[in-house]
């Protein structure tokens, strides 16, 4: 089995994540060190540090360890930056109140809370209403750019072509940005028929718009 490693970082999203795991507990100071060293250093790559520090998985929490948080707290405070501490162990948290850190740092339970200090935008759960009406208004659109891109050479002579064409380019794009919105936001059938939408919608859009879509 792998060792463990003492720490894990992510900086996919708008802010840096640091996961301490159980095993930093074990590692001698020298190693501590050196991943704070780590550390410092991607989050310096950052500019304005904005980063979630996430204690939910540690046992317990030596001095070692606290001094390492110390260490990049302070490093962020250089740059201006901010930091949350997300921790669920009142172990932990006694740890913290103790040393007086719970006055300087902000601490919190979940990383829902700690997003929402860094100022982070996230979506809310779309309830199943939303969700279906969404998907209404995106199959509705999708079948009406269909119908004003094949139906006006043969039934709706008398609509201008450049209004049909208009109607369907508008109606194609409706159902692209619900396609898109269902597929980020959704999950499950709903996720899937979000990305069929888009595939269909901006299939039909762009064969229009090359010329590719047959008369009737």
């Amino acid at each position: 089995m792998a060792d463990v490693p003492p720490y894990e970082y992510d900086s996919s999203k708008s802010y840096a994540v640091v996961a301490f795991n159980p095993s930093l507990g074990d590692c001698r100071w020298g190693d501590i060190e050196k991943a704070g060293n780590e550390i410092k250093e991607r989050l310096g790559a950052l500019g304005r540090p904005a980063f979630l520090l996430d204690l939910t998985r540690l046992e317990f929490m030596g001095s070692s360890v606290v001094a390492l948080i110390v260490k990049l707290w302070k490093a962020v405070q250089e740059r201006d930056g901010q930091m949350v501490v997300v921790n669920n162990s009142s172990m932990i948290g006694e740890v913290l109140e103790i040393a007086g850190l719970t006055r300087v740092w902000t601490v919190v339970d979940s990383h829902e809370e700690a997003e929402q200090l860094l100022g982070v935008k996230t979506f809310t759960a779309a309830s199943p209403m939303a969700i279906f009406f969404l998907a209404v208004l995106g199959w509705v659109a999708a079948a009406g750019t269909l119908f004003f891109v094949l139906a006006p050479k043969k039934q709706l002579l008398e609509i201008d072509p450049q209004m049909a064409q208009m109607i369907a380019y508008t109606c194609g794009g409706v159902a692209v940005i619900a396609g898109l919105v269902a597929t980020f936001r959704d999950r499950g059938v709903w996720r899937l028929l979000g990305i069929l939408l888009v595939i269909v919608a901006a299939g039909v859009t762009a064969a229009e718009a090359l010329g590719r879509v047959p008369n009737f």
